[in-house]
């Protein structure tokens, strides 16, 4: 399971579900806000998470940005994570999943690939129910998928909910009935190597 837009007030309570239920997931956080919560992402890290780069300032790379932007909104967010936890990260997520070929090789050059997802429910949205969340993880999990989901806002988000809880309360639902099916829970890393 793989979590975009923070680190949040809703990433801790999301990695209090996984330490209760077993698991580890992957944060893909966006740098501009990553000093706010450093204890956060220390936390995440300490127990076993992967915290990946989202970017700086949430744009979408491909239609909207030049090399020299692609190349500045990943290198600074990997700055940042490498100053507050001492360790680079090995995997982004484009915002929007806006990468292409060369969103991808100016990544590469970073020593960062790509994280897809497979199962991208819209929760996101201002009226997505954590039912309705956890009804769309569970009906399409099979082995070796990739959920996407948000444990954040993005800066000057105009269309996103700012309350993710619904998204925290599908997680409560989904990450233990995962578990009993036999799914193991695993960062994008130890999946995708």
């Amino acid at each position: 399971m793989t979590f975009d837009d923070g680190p949040s007030a809703w990433s801790e309570p999301i990695a209090e579900i996984f330490a209760t239920n077993g698991g580890r997931a992957t944060f893909f956080v966006i740098g501009s806000l990553a000093g706010e919560r450093r204890g956060v992402l220390r936390r995440l890290v300490a127990a076993g998470h992967e915290v990946g780069n989202h970017t700086w300032s949430h744009p979408w790379l491909a239609r909207d940005c030049d090399d020299d932007r692609v190349r500045e909104e990943l290198s600074r967010t990997n700055a940042a994570l490498t100053r507050l936890l001492g360790q680079t990260p090995r995997r982004f997520r484009a915002p929007h999943y806006d990468v292409d070929a060369r969103v991808s090789a100016i990544a590469a050059e970073l020593g960062l690939a790509h994280t897809r997802a497979d199962i991208t429910p819209p929760d996101w949205l201002p009226t997505a129910s954590a039912a309705v969340i956890a009804t769309l993880v569970l009906a399409r999990a099979r082995p070796g998928a990739i959920v996407g989901l948000h444990d954040g806002v993005p800066p000057a988000s105009s269309t996103a909910s700012s309350d993710r809880q619904p998204t925290v309360d599908a997680v409560a639902t989904v990450v233990p009935r995962l578990r009993a099916s036999g799914f193991e829970l695993v960062t994008a890393s130890e999946l995708l190597g």
